[in-house]
This record gives structure tokens, C-alpha cells and sequence, in this order.
């Protein structure tokens, strides 16, 4: 497990920091990346429209990664019902542990929020 990593809630001011790790995922993915619509989301989720929270995932200085949520409402579970949207941890950063301290990180914040339930998305050639 990696030494405590500073996750920073997304603010306007990264949003093309994040912009731009958006895209590293998306190409690495292969999902659609259209940037006007990637632009847009992250300016709701920075200035509190959206029904979701962003965390950048910081080393020191440098931004390393990015971890979302989204939030919701389930009648099944009579509560909130959380999706861990995305995860993204620059290849240069992989294998230290970011990824489950982001995951802890990301489940314990959203049991703040109130969840009671969490789901992961995960795309089917993603191990």
C-alpha cells in the first residue's frame, strides 16, 4: 500500500487536469472521448450541479490519477445507491497500491454521503 495519497476534491481550477486524464483513459480504454461533453460533466461535478463527486489523486505535486462517483437513489436498497463510475491511475503510477487506496478512499467517502449500497462498473475485458 502506497504512503497516504492526498485525494483533492475537484474544483474548476482542474478541471483540465482532469480533462486530460479523462482522455488518457478513454484512449487506453477505447471508449468514445468527445471532449465538449467530458468538458461539461467535469464543470457540473466542480461547481456541485451534478449528482457526483471527482477526487484527483495527487504524489506530491503531480496529479496521478482520478477517481468518480455518481450518486443515486434505489428503492431496492431504501437509500442511497452509489456507482464507482471511474478509476484511472497513470501507467507510471500503477503497482504501488493506488488504485485499492482509491477504492478504500472512494467507498469510505461514499459511505460518508450516506450509501448504502456501492457498485463497481467494470468493462467485461478489464481483469
Amino acid at each position: 500500500m502506497p504512503a497516504e495519497v492526498p485525494f483533492r476534491l475537484l474544483n474548476e481550477a482542474d478541471c483540465e487536469t482532469a480533462l486530460r486524464l479523462m482522455y488518457a483513459y478513454y484512449a487506453e480504454d477505447e471508449h468514445e472521448f468527445v471532449p465538449e461533453r467530458a468538458a461539461t460533466a467535469l464543470n457540473e461535478i466542480s461547481i456541485g450541479k451534478a449528482p457526483a463527486r471527482l477526487w484527483l489523486m495527487c504524489s506530491g505535486e503531480d496529479v496521478v490519477g482520478y477517481v468518480c462517483i455518481t450518486l443515486g437513489y434505489s428503492l431496492e436498497v431504501g437509500g442511497n445507491d452509489f456507482i464507482l463510475d471511474e478509476l484511472f491511475v497513470i501507467p507510471e503510477a500503477r503497482g504501488t497500491g493506488l488504485g485499492r487506496t482509491a477504492l478504500d478512499f472512494a467507498e469510505n467517502e461514499s459511505r460518508k454521503l450516506g450509501a448504502r449500497r456501492i457498485c463497481l462498473e467494470v468493462e467485461r475485458h478489464n481483469e
